[in-house]
């Protein structure tokens, strides 16, 4: 069981057969072990999956926004690794809890908890730790009641880009992938004019959408599938699309899980090579698995950090590895499947 819903066993004594809103959750037994009234907002569709079953369907849900539940007696946030998107989680999650009801903040020291009472602050009168264990800590405020309707439209930002042959406008919610601008490695992959083969089009780990916008005017004869963990991500996805009308499809996909299907190529700025290990096992498995969904002469076409070594890893799994752009910390990498 994750350590946060190890410490929230801790406290059982103040949970326990509440009706509750448990937000952010890790997919483990913490609903079925702490007897309650669960109700479950998650925006990450693998834990979305790993809990469904667990939960009744009413009762879990995947999306950008909470589920507007009534008549609650406390709320609990699984502290996220961004802290924007801890507010942006803590402004929908106030305004349902009457005044006195406790809203608890829980979530690893390595993890942003420490920011806990700043967090808090304003949302009650004063927040306390209540428990410290497990490399986590557990907080606690009682909402004054007086939190302010939440307005989807007051935390959504909407970015303009130009680029040398069209000007795009992206929306972004907190926590999105490089939320509020255009990363240096999407910008990197974008320089590359050269087209892609015509047919379907993979767009994995989509984040806001600037990959398959951008190129799918400039390929009309690519059909661009967008897929992302992230129900945040798919949300702005969908918008930066239809603002351009843009026809794509748009769904959620824990890796590859939900893609069916082969495609004329795959574009990626994935989402397993940040951070400071040199750790290339997801990046293997990501490229072993993703070789079965390209067609004959299919294009992989990824931008990742320099250092990595995945021209063998990309070459063992799909073909000859190229490289079509580079600057001083990213690679535009390009392999065609056999056929």
């Amino acid at each position: 069981m994750d350590n946060t819903s190890q410490i929230l066993l801790r406290s059982a004594e103040l949970l326990a057969g509440q009706r509750l809103l448990l937000v952010n959750p890790a997919a483990d037994e913490l609903t079925r072990e702490l007897p309650g009234d669960w109700h479950v907002w998650t925006w990450d569709y693998s834990a979305f999956l790993g809990l469904r079953g667990r939960l009744p369907e009413h009762q879990l849900s995947f999306s950008h926004l909470c589920p507007a539940v009534e008549g609650l007696e406390g709320a609990i946030l699984v502290m996220p690794k961004a802290i924007e998107r801890a507010e942006y989680a803590l402004a929908q999650m106030a305004p349902l809890l009457a005044a006195g009801c406790p809203l608890y903040l829980v979530g690893e020291k390595k993890g942003g908890i420490t920011r806990a009472e700043k967090l808090l602050a304003g949302l009650g009168d004063g927040a306390e730790k209540l428990d410290s264990a497990r490399h986590c800590q557990l907080w606690r405020t009682q909402v004054k009641g007086d939190a302010p309707a939440f307005r989807l439209e007051d935390w959504q930002q909407q970015i303009d880009l130009d680029f040398p042959d069209q000007k795009v406008q992206l929306t972004s919610l907190p926590g999105v992938f490089s939320h509020g601008r255009l990363d240096e490695g999407s910008a990197l992959l974008l320089e590359e004019m050269a087209p892609l083969p015509a047919g379907k089009v993979l767009d994995f780990g989509c984040g806001a959408g600037v990959l398959s916008l951008v190129l799918a005017r400039r390929n009309p004869g690519c059909r661009f599938e967008l897929v992302d963990i992230d129900a945040l991500a798919l949300y702005c996805a969908r918008q930066t699309l239809d603002q351009h009308d843009v026809d794509a499809q748009v769904y959620p996909s824990d890796g590859l899980s939900d893609v069916h299907g082969r495609f004329a190529a795959v574009v990626s700025n994935p989402p397993f090579h940040t951070g400071v290990r040199h750790d290339t096992s997801i990046a293997e498995r990501f490229f072993n698995a993703v070789a079965r969904n390209l067609l004959p002469r299919g294009e992989l076409r990824i931008v990742a950090n320099g250092f990595l070594k995945y021209p063998p890893l990309i070459e063992a799994h799909i073909g000859p590895c190229r490289v079509l752009r580079e600057n001083s910390r990213f690679k535009v990498y390009s392999a065609v499947a056999p056929g």
